[in-house]
């Protein structure tokens, strides 16, 4: 039996192991074949030798087909690694097709995957905590009055630190719930003193995440007990591992952090960098605390103070829709036990006790990030998308026409007694092939790609902890893309190669046939398509060039040349206002002597940061109108702020050294400020306060007028602006200071560093660089978002060239006998290359209306992206149609002068 079943394994494999056995007929056979040989040798014997011999002959047959399944696996694995060499082979005969195929691949899928990888990073990663699928961010939505903190528009998720402890107390559907608040710090070692990110956090922070420490322990309940009293501190691993090179020492020792003693008491584990993606913690602290990390902030138990951001995890029987249904009714019990606190009247009242609590998934952390990042990271994804579909039409393309010249190989292999199914697997396994090889390629372009990206990410962009890294889920990215561009651009041209008849491909001339007219306007769709799709990232990279010249161009209200700024956070270590004013004005007379300066002022709130502090505001004599808008942004500055930014001085004066904290209050306005409240007369005199109502009373006096400026960043609309002389703030805790020299701004680095080290070696300075990349950083995800589109389009103009140079060089070749003989009879060279540039320019001409139609459907999607233009600007469709217009003109210029130059005689003899 064994011997008959290697025969047949023989035969099988002789003819290419293309036919499957019938698994029912071969059992049925095997069973039979069994029982025979048990009634042979059984003949003559008891039943029960007879049953004997049939279960050891049926026990065979199990064997005998385990060893069939083996065979047939080992069968398939044979044929298909005779396939992948024999598809090295043809792809090594073609060195050419194959560099251009898997270049074309590389750029396309290594554009994809470098943009996955971002994207998976900031939208689809979760967090690095245990069922995160369980968290829930919480929201408060309704009147809110005192102080109140918030990192994002629409994020309206603070929350006083009362109303957290009552609601982690009294809610009937989480099993717990954290809070947390991000803060900057300024950290002092034994031989270190350093800027640091920090967040201050409730004691349950890291049991309701379910992180675990890698050394020591982590916050508790015990660490959460009075405030001021907590003195302990949980390093991140990324901190312990950059700044203590995983020293196991740093345990329960001493850190001073914002001029307060705290011990370490652990680090917390790899991987976990907080619940919000693009902010990495240094340092977790005791939210009890938060006194001693942020002056000014004196009162914990503050009912009107909305600062703290809250996340729960639910219990295993709520769904996030029951959860927020089921808290409303004890959320406005909550509500009503803080009224007698709040000093509310009676509006006050209502309005509050109508506030709910809204809940947003949280397995993605915090949405801050998300938020600002998510639409242009999908129309990236979009544009690099396009940019590989255009890479499959331009490889199905030349594949079509490569398989026409192997369309007799195909018939005698069909003739041959190959079956098509086993010849499509064939010709699908070198696209694979192609694939593959692309594909690694691609993961390589990808890394750099990354890491040219991430570099060029600012430190204050928001986006910390991004990583230039490829990890599995990246990978496994990479490689379905390579499967799926495989089979995209190779099954069309295999099923048409194996379409033909044999005996056609065998009789007919290589070229003139039907199919293979059908298969030069399959190509020419082909072409028609990439150009159009061409047309469509070329226009919207020209949107995003031109958007991004008019936020460079955008007249800022100061001049940003030659100035260069540091920040400095005396409060943060211990010093009082007081003291801060007056190492504040020590520095700017040193700093003022140092050669090359022209002037130095200081600001408490850094200009395009995106940081903004407003107030509402009363005018001494103006009447408000029913819901008129009485808010304005404010600043503290230093004298000489405006004369060192260049921002005009209109009327009035400065700040000088004698306003002073124990001088009258004054304040200069910025021109819409004037323009909009002081219209019919002057507005230096006049006399203001912040707040309002019965007993609001105006102190501070205006005494100049300044240009309007901007100063979040340079999208924003200019604001109505009160500046005040940083002497007369209160709380003030920081400072930037700005240097207007005439020399080359980084040159003063060094001495400014050694200035402030001079007055105070342990204070940490950070922000040091020119204004002008400060302004620079604020619009680099537009830079981005242009260079990435620009460089998007230039790769697919360039696949476009390619194509419409390959379908042109191939109908060249296809009409050279009809090209001889118009020779032959008198057509000159200019009409021969008008009769190829003709066929160029009506694909280019098509493909441009179809992709412009396209492009003004895209516009839609990209005009809140744009500043300044529209995204149906005619100029870029005009540069978009040029430019096409032109790569298809020197794309078609090649074939064309081939076939201008082709010597009759030689054509008429080509076959």
């Amino acid at each position: 039996m064994r011997e008959k079943l290697r025969n047949f394994w023989l035969r099988v494999k002789a003819v290419g192991h293309r036919r499957r056995l019938d698994r029912d007929l071969e059992d049925e056979l095997a069973f039979h074949v069994a029982m025979r040989e048990a009634k042979s040798q059984t003949e003559g014997s008891s039943a029960q030798d007879a049953h004997s011999a049939a279960s050891k002959q049926l026990g065979n047959v199990a064997r005998l087909k385990e060893a069939c399944r083996e065979l047939w696996t080992f069968a398939a694995l044979e044929s298909f690694l005779q396939d992948v060499r024999y598809g090295v082979r043809i792809l090594r005969k073609s060195p050419g097709f194959t560099l251009v195929a898997i270049l074309t691949l590389a750029l396309g899928i290594g554009a994809n995957t470098a943009i996955f990888s971002l994207t998976y990073q900031v939208l689809l990663q979760r967090l690095p905590v245990q069922h995160p699928e369980e968290l829930a961010i919480l929201h408060l939505v309704g009147y809110q009055t005192g102080h109140i903190s918030s990192d994002s528009e629409g994020l309206e998720a603070s929350f006083s630190y009362p109303l957290y402890k009552e609601l982690r107390e009294r809610n009937p559907v989480f099993s717990s719930m954290l809070a947390r608040y991000a803060i900057s710090l300024s950290v002092a070692g034994e031989s270190f003193s350093e800027r640091a990110s920090g967040e201050l956090v409730s004691g349950n922070y890291f049991e309701t995440l379910g992180v675990r420490p890698v050394l020591g322990r982590l916050l508790t309940m015990q660490d959460e007990t009075a405030p001021g009293a907590d003195t302990v501190a949980v390093l991140s691993y990324g901190y312990w591992t950059r700044r203590f090179a995983n020293n196991t020492d740093i345990l329960n020792k001493q850190l001073t952090v914002n001029g307060a003693a705290l011990t370490v008491v652990g680090v917390a584990e790899e991987g976990f960098s907080g619940v919000q993606i693009g902010e990495s913690p240094d340092i977790f602290i005791p939210v009890t605390m938060r006194t001693q990390m942020m002056p000014g902030a004196n009162d914990l138990n503050n009912y009107k103070d909305w600062w703290l951001k809250v996340l729960g995890r639910l219990k295993p029987s709520f769904r996030l829709e029951q959860a927020q249904s089921a808290l409303q009714g004890r959320f406005h019990s909550i509500l009503e036990s803080e009224i007698p606190q709040l000093n509310f009247n009676q509006k006050q009242t209502a309005l509050y006790l109508q506030n709910k609590l809204t809940l947003e998934p949280g397995s993605h952390g915090r949405p801050v990030l998300q938020k600002d990042t998510k639409r242009p990271l999908l129309f990236l994804v979009t544009m690099v998308g396009v940019v590989l579909i255009i890479g499959c039409a331009n490889l199905a393309s030349l594949l079509i026409a490569r398989g026409e010249a192997r369309q007799q190989e195909i018939a005698v292999r069909l003739s041959l007694g190959a079956g098509r199914v086993r010849l499509l697997r064939q010709l699908l396994t070198e696209s694979l092939l192609l694939a593959f090889a692309g594909g690694l390629a691609g993961v390589g372009m990808a890394a750099v790609t990354l890491k040219i990206i991430v570099r060029a990410i600012p430190r204050n962009f928001g986006a910390a902890g991004i990583e230039a890294r490829i990890d599995q889920n990246v990978l496994l990215f990479a490689a379905g893309a390579a499967l799926l561009t495989g089979l995209l651009f190779g099954l069309v041209p295999a099923l048409r190669i194996l379409r033909s008849a044999p005996h056609g491909a065998l009789n007919e001339p290589a070229r003139g046939s039907s199919a293979n007219i059908a298969n030069v306007r399959l190509r020419k769709w082909l072409m028609i398509f990439q150009v159009a799709m061409t047309v469509v990232l070329l226009s919207a990279a020209g949107l995003f060039t031109m958007s991004l010249v008019r936020l460079q161009q955008e007249n800022l209200g100061m001049r940003t040349d030659h100035v260069i700024q540091f920040s400095i956070a005396p409060g943060m270590s211990r010093y009082s206002p007081a003291q801060t004013v007056a190492l504040s004005d020590k520095l700017r007379t040193s700093i003022a002597a140092l050669p090359g300066v022209r002037s130095v002022s200081a600001a408490e709130i850094p200009v395009f940061t995106d940081r903004d502090v407003g107030a509402n505001f009363t005018i001494q004599g103006y009447t408000p109108q029913e819901n008129e808008d009485m808010h304005a942004r404010e600043n503290w500055v230093g004298p000489n702020y405006f004369s060192t930014m260049g921002i005009s001085l209109l009327r009035g004066r400065e700040f000088t050294d004698s306003d002073t904290s124990t001088s009258p209050k004054v304040a200069l306005i910025n021109e819409s400020m004037a323009k909009r409240f002081f219209s019919s007369g002057d507005a230096i005199g006049r006399l203001f306060a912040f707040g309002a109502g019965k007993g609001t009373h105006p102190d501070i006096q205006i005494i100049g007028v300044v240009a309007d400026s901007k100063h979040s960043n340079v999208r924003t609309e200019v604001e109505r602006y009160f500046y005040l002389p940083y002497t007369q703030d209160k709380n003030l805790s920081e400072l930037t200071f700005y240097v207007r020299t005439g020399q080359e701004p980084s040159a003063l680095a060094s001495m400014l560093t050694k200035t402030i080290a001079d007055y105070d070696s342990s204070l940490p300075v950070y922000a040091l660089k020119p204004l002008a990349d400060q302004v620079k950083e604020t619009v680099f995800s537009d830079r981005l978002l242009a260079s990435l589109s620009v460089c998007l389009g230039l790769l697919a103009a360039f696949l476009a060239a390619i194509g419409l140079y390959g379908v042109m060089a191939y109908v060249v070749a296809r009409r050279t006998r009809e090209i001889g003989v118009r020779i032959a009879l008198g057509a000159t060279p200019g009409n021969v290359s008008w009769l190829v540039l003709r066929e160029v320019v009506q694909m280019a001409v098509i493909g441009l209306l179809i992709g412009l139609g396209l492009s003004f459907i895209s516009g839609r999607m990209v005009q809140s992206l744009l500043f300044g233009i529209s995204a149906y600007n005619p100029v870029v469709l005009i540069l978009t149609a040029a430019i096409l217009i032109a790569v298809a003109l020197l794309a078609g210029s090649l074939p064309a002068r081939k076939a201008a130059a082709l010597d009759p005689m030689v054509a008429l003899r080509y076959q």
